[in-house]
């Protein structure tokens, strides 16, 4: 005898309908602003300094260096009641502008107007504080992608070496970026020199392509009086007696209060110097210590 199949029951969800987002009411912003190209030399920082930074020279020199007025972005300003336009944000490019092209130079500006000390101050914390940084590496991925020529030229000679750089270390990847921005700027073809050294000393290993010792090697391979001398085989084997975790610890111990990886790197560059000129019996093969201009340490 047949037996009859029991009949299926299927569940049956019904979604609740999702509710609309509530939004806030916006406040109502009545005051006076307009985007306009200013005069660089109508533009002026308020000297007490209430709504911006002191000026600092050299972070102007870095964006002389890269100056493109083609890039240059909106300068935040205020208009006050005397009619002048104080800066509040964009004061370093607006000085490397005028030193450049001159006061007629014209720039885009968003200017405010009617605005108290209190509102200055806190569209100067808006632009400047209250924003996420951007990480090196993606500062360098999107320079690479805008065709910047240092970090074209930095990113081939990365890959030259059979390494890319990201945002980790890895055994074929270099997640120090700025430190290969900064050994590749002082120039061309040092960068492989230092990577391939510290290959040839550890091989390549995640700990080979730390920030501090790219940053120190190249300080010695790039000393104008080490240029024609030096002996890479030998520098790599006078690395590879320590660790790099090792060299590191014996450069923070002669850094005054510890110091970063970038001041760490100039007594770590000169114990290198030092080791490497053991067992010479004439100066003439010996290097000399970045910055301080004498053989040995």
């Amino acid at each position: 005898m047949a037996t009859a199949k029991r009949a299926t029951t299927r569940k049956v969800v019904v979604k609740a309908r999702s509710k609309p987002p509530q939004y806030e009411v916006p406040p109502v912003d009545d005051r006076p602003q307009n985007h306009m190209k200013l005069a660089v030399g109508l533009l002026e920082v308020d000297p007490t300094l209430d709504a911006q930074r002191m000026f600092q020279r050299p972070w102007a020199n870095k964006l002389h260096a890269i100056w493109n007025p083609a890039v240059l972005m909106v300068a935040i300003v205020s208009k006050r009641g005397d009619g002048r336009y104080y800066l509040l944000d964009g004061q370093h490019s607006t000085k490397v502008a005028l030193e450049k092209h001159g006061p007629d130079f014209e720039r885009h500006c968003l200017v405010f107007e009617e605005l108290t000390t209190a509102e200055e101050a806190a569209l100067f914390l808006a632009a400047n504080r209250d924003r996420k940084a951007v990480k090196p590496v993606d500062n360098y991925r999107v320079a690479l992608t805008a065709g910047e020529p240092l970090v074209t030229r930095v990113d081939a000679e990365v890959k030259s070496c059979g390494l890319t750089v990201t945002g980790s270390t890895s055994p074929n990847q270099i997640g120090a970026v700025q430190a290969v921005l900064s050994v590749g700027a002082k120039r061309e073809g040092l960068l492989p020199k230092v990577l391939n050294t510290l290959a040839n000393a550890w091989g390549r290993d995640k700990t080979s392509w730390d920030n501090m010792v790219i940053r120190a090697v190249g300080m010695v391979i790039d000393h104008e009086a080490n240029r024609s001398k030096i002996d890479l085989d030998r520098l790599a084997k006078v690395l590879r007696k320590k660790t790099v975790r090792q060299w590191k610890a014996d450069a923070i111990r002669h850094t005054t209060s510890g110091g970063g990886s970038h001041s760490r790197s100039q007594p770590l560059a000169e114990d290198i110097v030092t080791a490497y000129n053991i067992g010479f019996a004439d100066t003439a093969p010996m290097l000399i210590a970045p910055g301080r201009g004498v053989v040995g340490a």
